[in-house]
């Protein structure tokens, strides 16, 4: 009787961890995405990487998707509706939207980022190699040295420029200040422009383009969010040559630039969810990345119209945009 009882609680057992097994298996995550001001390739490169790992949306993942527009007070709303959703990880794009995530969401939560220039100086992570906290993510940052070396291969006879980035965002002021600094020691002089609003940066860049030989944009949600597309008629008025940190101002009309793709840094980004939500390995056991080495974007139309002839062999991994 008692080797009855203890079949029959094997048998039990089993049936249970099978049940928990299967349990497990036909969880359904919950990401909440939210994209700031859009940014859809970063949003696909993320999302083809959660299909590959084996995350497939309606099967086995819920994505819950919000769109601030620049807007704190909306992205607030959409981290507490995130919050309010247990969401099992949040996929963040840009500084000012990652910091509010952090702020909002319970340190429990992994929070996976991207598009953030800065993400160690912005104090949203102690470095690359070890976060300390629940974030992780891929950076946009491209090297300060990739500027200046494709500003004097491209214009060599360059003597000032105007950068442009929105006043009071950190990490466009670091971008600029230290653009400043190393193109000082190859005697080009500098005016930093920190304008507020679209409207301000078109009234701005009208009255320097006089004065200067080149614009240049930072990664800052002001020119990403409609500021270059200003800075750009400009340039085609006064046939003013813009090096830009923007892939997407690239191919509006900005001339060139070195630039992290979104798409790329989106795959790696959804491969370090992969692995958070599969593997259960924490954010801080991931060490953040970025693209190295960026691509070198020129605008085919743009470069003719101002004139500008591109040095043969000295540009790899360069691409023309149409």
């Amino acid at each position: 009787m008692k080797r009855v009882i203890l079949i029959f609680a094997l048998c039990l057992l089993q049936t249970f961890g099978a049940s928990t097994s299967e349990a497990k298996d036909n969880k359904v995550f919950k990401v909440g995405i939210s994209v700031w001001t859009g940014y859809p390739d970063s949003v696909r490169g993320f999302k083809e990487s959660m299909t590959a790992g084996g995350l497939i949306e309606g099967k086995n993942i819920e994505y819950i998707f919000g769109q601030s527009g620049i807007d704190k007070n909306k992205q607030r709303q959409i981290v507490e509706s995130f919050k309010k959703a247990k969401v099992d990880l949040v996929y963040s794009l840009t500084t000012p939207g990652t910091v509010i995530a952090k702020e909002i969401m319970p340190p429990i939560t992994p929070i996976v980022f991207s598009i953030v220039s800065y993400p160690a100086d912005s104090g949203l992570i102690d470095s690359f190699e070890f976060s300390g906290n629940n974030l992780v993510g891929t950076s946009n940052y491209v090297e300060f040295k990739n500027y200046v070396k494709l500003l004097k291969t491209m214009l060599p006879n360059a003597k000032k420029l105007a950068i442009f980035h929105r006043k009071g965002e950190p990490n466009s002021k670091i971008q600029a200040a230290n653009i400043i600094r190393l193109l000082k020691k190859e005697g080009i002089d500098t005016i930093d422009m920190e304008p507020r609003t679209v409207d301000e940066m078109h009234r701005l860049a009208i009255d320097v383009a006089d004065k200067v030989d080149v614009f240049m944009t930072t990664t800052d949600t002001l020119c990403q969010g409609g500021g270059e597309s200003a800075l750009i008629k400009v340039s085609r008025e006064k046939k003013i040559p813009i090096l830009s940190s923007n892939k997407n101002g690239i191919a509006e009309g900005s001339t060139f630039g070195p630039v992290a793709d979104f798409y790329t840094l989106g795959k790696i980004s959804g491969q370090m969810a992969v692995k958070i939500l599969k593997e259960k390995i924490k954010p801080y056991e991931i060490e953040s990345q970025l693209q190295d080495p960026p691509l070198i974007l020129i605008n085919k139309k743009s470069i003719k119209s101002i004139g500008i002839k591109v040095p043969e062999g000295k540009l790899p991994n360069m691409m023309y945009l149409e």
